[in-house]
C-alpha cells in the first residue's frame, strides 16, 4: 500500500520546506536574528494585536450563537401546565409571619411540617462549623438543612435532580427568598401529581447560605471535613444529575438574572444556560446575564459597547473565583447547576409567580429527560449576550498572543545570554593556544604585580564581581521569592493564634499580618544581595537570565489560569505583561523610580485594594473618602473570606496569589534594584 503523500511530490516538498525552517541551521539563525533584533517591536505588535482582538470578540459577527448540544433536553417540546393549587398570596402571607417570629432564625420546623404535609419523605440535617483562623474561639457552629424527596414512580432511584434555596431571616441584609419557598412547595406539590417522572427531585433548603450547602453536599457525597461535621444523612437518593436554585422574592418580579459563576472560575455545562434562556423566553419572561439584558440591534456600535459591557462585567464576577449563589458547589462534584435570581421593580409590568414557576416545570420535565450527564456543550465559555458565547477555542488565540509578549522577550534575552556565553568561549579557547612559555611569563608578571600592591588587586576584582554571571547568582534570589509565599500562605493561620492575647480583631489580625510580610518581601533585594569585598553593598546577579526565568514562568502560570479561569489570566496578563516586558535594571535614577512605582502599583496587595475598590463602585457611597474607607473595609472582609473559602470549599483563589503571582512579581521587583 502506497502512502498518499508519497504519491503527491508537490506535497512532500511543501512539508519538506516547512520542516527546513526549524532543520536548516541558516534558517534557524534567520529567526533567532529576527526575534534578538526586533523583539521589542513584535512584543508591543502581539501586545496591541492581542488586548485588541480579545475586546472584539464581543462583536456580534466575531461569536456564535449558542445552540443545544444534548438533544435529549428537547426544550420547550411539551406545553407547561403548571398552574398553582395553593393560594400562593396566603401561603407569601404565612411564611412571612413565621419570619416575623423569629427574626434571628429561620422556621425549619415550618418548612419540614410543609413537606411531610405535601407527601415527600422528609428529613432534617444537622451539621457543625468549626471556623478556622479562630473566628469562634474554637466554638461549633450549629445549622440544619431541611430537604423532601420525592420519589419517581418509573425509577428505582438512580438518579436525581435537586431543586433548592437558601433560607435567609427576616433581618438578612441579603434579599428575601420567601417567592423561592412559595415556588418550591407549590411546585412539590404539582409534580407529585404527575406520573412521568423518571428521576426523583429533591427540594432543599439551606441554612448558613453556602456553608449549609456543602454541610449537605459533604454528607450526601459521605465527604468527612476538618472545618465542616455534616452528620449522618437519613434519606439518600441517587446521583445528581443536575441543580437548580432558587432567589426568588415574593413580589415586584421585573426580570430573571442567570447566574452562573461557580468556585474557582468553573461554569456549567452551556446546554443548561442556554435550556434556562430558551424556556423564559417561551414564558416571553425576560432574562438576563449579570443584570445585562440583551441589546435590540447587537450589530451598532451602541450594541457592541452593550455586549462588551456585559461580557466584562461576567468576566469581572469569574476572575473572582467565588461563587454567586449556592448552584456554584455543585460543579466541584461534577453536577451542572445554575441560580435564577428575582430581579424586583416597583413600577411597570410584573412577573407572576405562577409563570416563573412554569418557567421552572419546563427545566425540570427537561432535565428528567437526560439519558446521561451534561457532556457533549462547552464548559469553558464566555457570554456577551444570553443567547450569544465565546468558546475557548475563540479566546485563546488572542490570549495566546498576549502572553506571546512575554515569551518573545523571554527568548530575546535567552539568545543575547547564548551568545554571550558563546562568546566567552571562544576567548577562552583563543588563549589556550598561546604557547607554554608566553603563559609562564604572564603569570610571573602577575605574581610580581601582586606582591607589590594588594590594594590594586581588589580594585580589578571589583569589576569582575559586578559582571558575575551564571544560575548561581539568581538561584537564591528564585528561592527566597517561593519562601515568601509560603510564609503568606500559612501567616494567617499562624497569626489569628495570636490575636486573642492582643484582643485585635480577626480581620485586622491578618490584614496587618499580610501587610508585614509584604513589608518584608520589599527588603527581599537588599536581604539577599550579592555583597563585594568593597564597602559598598550592591545588588549584584545575572538579571537577564532571571527576567527571562521570570518571563517564562509569568506565562506558564497565566496560561495554567487561562484553562480553568480564563477571565483572571486576562486581567493579570494585560496589566502586568506590559510592566515585567520594559522591568531592567538602569542608571538613570528618574526612570528606576518610573519602574519602582509601576511595579508597586501591580504588587498584589494594590492589585487586591484596586479591584475591591472597582467592586465597592457599584454600590452606594457618599464621596472619594467613603469610597477608600468602604474599599479598604471590603478589602479585609475580602481577604478573610477568600482564605476561609480555602478551608472550607477548597478554593484555590488564595493560594494562586502566594504561590504563583506575588514569587513571580518578587523576582522583576529584584531586577529593579540590580546594580550595573
Amino acid at each position: 500500500m502506497v502512502c498518499k503523500t508519497c504519491e503527491n511530490p508537490a506535497k512532500t516538498n511543501k512539508i519538506n520546506r516547512n520542516m527546513g525552517l526549524l532543520s536548516d541551521p541558516k534558517k534557524r539563525q534567520k529567526i533567532l536574528d529576527v526575534i534578538s533584533k526586533y523583539n521589542n517591536h513584535l512584543s508591543v505588535l502581539c501586545y496591541i494585536a492581542g488586548v485588541t482582538w480579545f475586546l472584539a470578540l464581543a462583536y456580534q459577527p466575531l461569536n456564535a450563537r449558542t445552540y443545544f448540544s444534548e438533544n435529549a433536553l428537547l426544550p420547550g417540546l411539551v406545553e407547561n401546565e403548571f398552574y398553582p393549587e395553593l393560594d400562593m398570596e396566603a401561603l407569601v402571607q404565612e411564611y412571612n409571619e413565621q419570619l416575623q417570629k423569629e427574626k434571628k432564625n429561620v422556621p425549619r420546623k415550618w418548612v419540614a411540617d410543609q413537606f411531610t404535609a405535601l407527601g415527600l419523605d422528609t428529613y432534617i440535617q444537622n451539621y457543625t462549623i468549626l471556623y478556622p483562623l479562630q473566628l469562634t474561639r474554637g466554638q461549633s457552629v450549629p445549622g440544619q438543612n431541611v430537604y423532601g424527596i420525592l420519589r419517581a414512580r418509573r425509577a428505582s432511584s438512580t438518579e436525581s435532580i435537586v431543586l433548592s434555596m437558601p433560607l435567609r431571616q427576616k433581618e438578612s441584609d441579603m434579599p428575601s427568598t420567601t417567592g423561592s419557598m412559595v415556588l418550591m412547595l407549590a411546585l412539590a406539590k404539582y409534580f407529585r401529581q404527575k406520573p412521568y417522572w423518571a428521576k426523583d427531585i429533591i427540594f432543599l433548603a439551606t441554612d448558613h447560605e453556602q456553608f449549609g450547602m456543602q454541610a449537605w453536599l459533604n454528607g450526601y457525597h459521605e465527604i468527612s471535613s476538618e472545618y465542616i461535621s455534616p452528620g449522618d444523612l437519613m434519606g439518600r437518593s441517587g446521583s445528581i444529575q443536575a441543580a437548580l436554585n432558587l432567589e426568588i422574592p415574593d413580589s415586584n418580579l421585573k426580570h430573571l438574572d442567570i447566574k452562573i459563576q461557580g468556585l474557582n472560575g468553573q461554569l456549567p455545562n452551556l446546554d443548561l444556560v442556554n435550556l434556562v434562556v430558551r424556556l423564559c423566553q417561551r414564558e416571553r419572561v425576560e432574562v438576563s446575564i449579570h443584570k445585562q439584558k440583551d441589546y435590540y440591534d447587537a450589530e451598532s456600535v451602541d450594541g457592541y459597547k452593550h455586549s462588551l459591557k456585559t461580557m466584562m462585567k461576567m468576566m469581572w464576577s469569574h476572575a473572582s473565583g467565588i461563587p454567586t449563589g449556592n448552584h456554584g458547589l455543585f460543579h466541584r462534584y461534577h453536577i451542572e447547576a445554575v441560580t435564577i435570581e428575582g430581579i424586583t421593580k416597583r413600577k411597570g409590568h410584573h412577573i407572576s409567580l405562577a409563570k416563573t414557576g412554569r418557567v421552572i416545570e419546563g427545566i425540570f420535565r427537561s432535565l428528567n429527560n437526560l439519558l446521561e450527564r451534561f457532556h457533549q456543550s462547552f464548559f469553558f465559555y464566555i457570554l456577551p449576550a444570553t443567547e450569544r458565547y465565546i468558546s475557548i477555542g475563540l479566546y485563546m488565540p488572542p490570549f495566546g498572543l498576549i502572553c506571546a509578549a512575554g515569551l518573545i522577550k523571554a527568548v530575546a534575552l535567552w539568545i543575547a545570554i547564548s551568545t554571550r556565553n558563546s562568546d566567552d568561549n571562544s576567548d577562552s579557547e583563543s588563549k589556550t593556544s598561546d604557547s607554554k612559555e608566553e603563559k609562564e611569563s604572564e603569570a610571573k608578571k602577575e605574581k610580581e604585580d601582586a606582591k607589590q600592591t594588594d590594594t590594586d588587586n581588589e580594585d580589578e576584582d571589583a569589576p569582575e564581581e559586578a559582571s558575575r554571571e551564571g544560575v548561581s547568582t539568581v538561584l537564591p534570589l528564585i528561592l527566597f521569592s517561593f519562601l515568601m509565599g509560603v510564609f503568606c500562605f500559612t501567616g494567617p493561620e499562624f497569626v489569628t493564634t495570636m490575636s486573642p492575647s492582643f484582643r485585635i480583631g480577626v480581620e485586622d489580625t491578618v490584614f496587618f499580618g499580610l501587610l508585614a510580610l509584604f513589608s518584608a518581601c520589599l527588603l527581599l533585594p537588599r536581604t539577599v544581595a550579592k555583597k563585594s569585598q568593597s564597602t559598598d553593598k550592591r545588588l549584584i546577579f545575572d538579571w537577564e537570565l532571571l527576567k527571562s526565568l521570570g518571563l517564562i514562568f509569568q506565562s506558564l502560570v497565566l496560561f495554567s489560569i487561562a484553562l480553568m479561569n480564563i477571565s483572571l489570566a486576562f486581567f493579570l496578563a494585560v496589566f502586568i505583561i506590559p510592566v515585567t516586558v520594559i522591568t531592567h535594571p538602569c542608571k538613570n535614577r528618574i526612570f528606576r523610580w518610573m519602574q519602582k512605582i509601576l511595579l508597586l502599583l501591580l504588587c498584589p496587595a494594590v492589585q487586591i485594594f484596586i479591584a475591591s475598590m472597582i467592586s465597592t463602585m457599584e454600590g452606594k457611597y457618599k464621596g472619594s473618602w467613603d469610597l477608600i474607607q468602604k474599599s479598604f473595609e471590603n478589602m479585609k472582609h475580602g481577604l478573610v473570606l477568600t482564605i476561609l473559602d480555602r478551608y472550607l470549599f477548597g478554593s484555590w483563589m488564595y493560594g494562586v496569589f502566594c504561590f504563583a503571582v506575588l514569587p513571580t512579581w518578587l523576582m522583576f521587583w529584584t531586577i529593579v534594584h540590580c546594580d550595573l
